[in-house]
């Protein structure tokens, strides 16, 4: 039974990183969005006659014109009545940083309803993954279980609304459930969008640094992503694990990590703990324990019915093997790991 729900959990990141693969098309769309903006807005400053914001600002601090201190339609209108020249109309105009800044401003709401959109989409798309990772995850485990005892029996369908209910339930200790982390990973990148854009124009960057810097953050934010994508899929898989445990009468469950050089040291100690079904909690008895969690959970009964089954492991190449179902990770990396390796130093190969 352990090789089986392996499988389910391998099926549930899958459909977890599905939904990331969605979320990235998303980032790369809004990127590319954000950084025509502001390829326009340096590019209309530059035709400006390339005055930047910092000059600006170094010509207002010069003092050398004390009508500085109207407001940029009062030079044009003074212009305008005493004939200026179009050159001087453009200098006085690159000299008023209040002009720069409203400009700048405005670029910023640009950038922010980009990235308001971009995050829209992003709570649709994992409020939809996160929901099938749910009722797949449920109803695949009623079904193996069905499966292991050789016998059918009857499983309500998941209604909806009580899918949304456990979606919008936090399960952190923080009490912040995965929609408002969303929303404060977007309010966190808009922050700093607007942080860089700022030093980059009043510091005189070129156009592509600024782009570039841009880019590293938004590339930081979509790693942000794929980190809650992973975790809460993996959160919502052992959710509906536990509620089927629940509903069909389980009592004990057994952890079952990785076995591959990934597994984190956490997980490698819990592997093969049993527990009862009343003390299941995620990230302290039960999955994800962390970031990225590969670990499940199986169905635990004190009589094995004179099965021991099997369960999967990695090997350095890649390739998938099978173990004794029983045996933890302790005792495979003793004898599939450690045993490997001073075999090959006996016999001079490392």
């Amino acid at each position: 039974m352990e090789k089986r729900f392996e499988q389910l959990e391998a099926a549930g990141n899958s459909l977890s990183a599905e939904t990331l693969r969605d979320i990235e098309r998303q980032y790369r769309a809004a990127q590319k969005e954000i950084e025509g903006k502001i390829s326009v807005w340096f590019g209309r400053l530059a035709e400006n006659n390339g005055v930047s914001l910092s000059e600006a600002r170094r010509m207002l601090s010069k003092a050398e014109l004390k009508e500085f201190k109207w407001d940029v339609k009062d030079y044009i209108k003074y212009g305008e009545e005493n004939a200026l020249n179009g050159k001087w109309m453009k200098q006085l105009e690159n000299a008023s940083a209040r002009y720069h800044i409203s400009k700048l401003e405005a670029l910023k709401l640009q950038i922010r309803q980009s990235v308001e959109a971009l995050f829209a989409k992003q709570e649709k798309s994992l409020t939809e993954g996160l929901s099938e990772v749910y009722k797949m995850g449920y109803y695949n485990t009623a079904y193996e279980l069905q499966r292991g005892f050789n016998k059918g029996f009857n499983v309500g369908a998941i209604d909806q609304r009580q899918v949304e209910k456990i979606l919008a339930k936090p399960w952190a200790v923080d009490g912040v459930n995965f929609s408002d982390r969303i929303w404060n990973n977007k309010d966190r990148l808009v922050s700093e969008l607007h942080n860089q854009l700022t030093r980059s124009v009043l510091t005189g960057a070129d156009p592509q640094k600024a782009i570039d810097a841009i880019a590293k953050k938004m590339n930081t934010s979509k790693s942000n992503a794929g980190r809650l994508v992973m975790t809460e899929g993996a959160y919502f898989s052992s959710a509906a694990q536990k509620d089927c445990f629940n509903d069909l009468g389980v009592e004990k469950y057994e952890i079952v990590a990785t076995l591959d050089s990934h597994t984190s040291e956490i997980c490698r100690s819990l592997d093969g703990r049993v527990y009862p079904m009343k003390d299941y909690e995620a990230g302290v008895t039960a999955p994800p324990f962390h970031v990225r969690c590969r670990s499940t959970t199986v169905p635990y009964f004190d009589d094995d019915f004179g099965e021991i089954g099997e369960r999967a492991a990695r090997g350095e190449d890649g390739k998938t093997y099978y173990v004794p179902a029983d045996m933890t990770y302790k005792e495979w990396k003793a004898t599939f790991v450690d045993n490997d390796v001073a075999n090959s130093a006996e016999s001079g190969i490392m």
